[in-house]
């Protein structure tokens, strides 16, 4: 599988769009969708994510293996991935949080404050400070087992997929057992959903024969069939861990995207696709509420406006800054390893 892809640009690019479109139509002085259930379009945009990012961070995993002669080591992993995701957020969660004390004398509570700094919600029961956080610590706890699925799949080849294949099975069971006996599975309900991106991995070698069509087609039809189906009634949870598997199997058959339009406008959406994923839903309110007293097109003008620029600045001041100081943290981190093992 290519490094870059122009296919997974454009799954992360759809992605924030669903979630960016869902919290549109959401907002009825928007938009009314009528049955549609909107929230779910940005839940497909969250699995996608979830499928996305087990994939490329096991082929990144793999790099640094091929890289490092010691191996890629779980904390170096952790600490790459922390400079990753908490600089944006932080920032996120305390402008977010000041804006709310100025504006209405009232912000979260510290507790509440704390949880969202660490991304912990999930683990404390507290509010998101703002909706999309919601993801963000699933994500990032499953970063702890990926090194673990990196050497249980790292062989290649059918074995591993059937080992990742028998492991996704396991997880649905737990999930489901959990339900029935009427406990708690909210902290493990979207494993399923990360292993396709797994078995993705285990499978790039396999003859890319398929059209990249079939994938968009794919993609395109959950986006239509999984909010509807869900409006209907249909467990979203059990559907999800059956999209989620279907991606994983689709994405390793299928040819890359030949487009030189596609893949340039789809790498800059996926570039700043983490900031745009963070600042899109406060700026609607702002956008669409806040200046609620401005005509429509000069709404989303602003909005518009707003999300480019300030995703842009919140890569490029942020976001990059962030990942270029945990390259460097790894680095002396993988030094400091060498020369102790030489001194050993």
């Amino acid at each position: 599988m290519n490094n870059p892809s122009t296919n997974l640009d454009v799954l992360r690019s759809l992605a924030v769009s669903f979630v960016v479109l869902s919290h549109l139509l959401l907002d009825k002085s928007l938009v009314r969708p009528g049955g549609y259930d909107t929230q779910t379009l940005g839940t497909l945009g969250v699995l996608i994510f979830f499928v996305h990012t087990c994939l490329v961070l096991m082929l990144s995993l793999q790099r640094q293996r091929d890289t490092d002669r010691q191996g890629a080591t779980t904390l170096s992993f952790l600490v790459a991935r922390a400079f990753r995701i908490y600089p944006l957020a932080i920032v996120v969660i305390v402008l977010l949080s000041s804006i709310e004390r100025m504006h209405s004398g009232a912000g979260p509570t510290l507790f509440t404050f704390l949880s969202n700094i660490l991304l912990i919600q999930n683990l404390t029961g507290s509010p998101s400070i703002t909706p999309v956080l919601w993801s963000l610590p699933f994500e990032f706890q499953m970063y702890f087992f990926l090194p673990l699925l990196y050497i249980w799949a790292r062989p290649g080849g059918i074995y591993s997929s059937s080992r990742i294949a028998v492991l996704w099975c396991i997880a649905v069971a737990v999930v489901i057992i959990f339900w029935r006996l009427g406990l708690d599975y909210t902290l493990i309900k979207f494993f399923p959903c990360f292993l396709p991106g797994v078995l993705a991995y285990c499978q790039r070698d396999l003859p890319r024969t398929w059209s990249p069509a079939v994938l968009l087609a794919y993609v395109g039809a959950m986006a239509i069939l999984y909010p509807s189906l869900v409006g209907r009634g249909v467990n979203a949870t059990f559907l999800s861990w059956l999209i989620c598997l279907g991606l994983g199997l689709l994405i390793p058959r299928c040819r890359e995207i030949q487009s030189g339009l596609v893949a340039t406008v789809s790498s800059v959406i996926a570039r700043y696709s983490y900031g745009i994923y963070l600042v899109h839903d406060p700026i609607r309110h702002f956008s669409f509420h806040y200046l609620k007293g401005i005509s429509a097109p000069a709404s989303w003008l602003v909005f518009i406006f707003a999300v480019c620029s300030l995703s842009y600045i919140a890569y490029h001041f942020i976001e990059k800054p962030g990942i270029d100081l945990g390259r460097a943290v790894v680095k002396r981190f993988r030094i400091y390893r060498l020369q102790a093992g030489q001194n050993s």
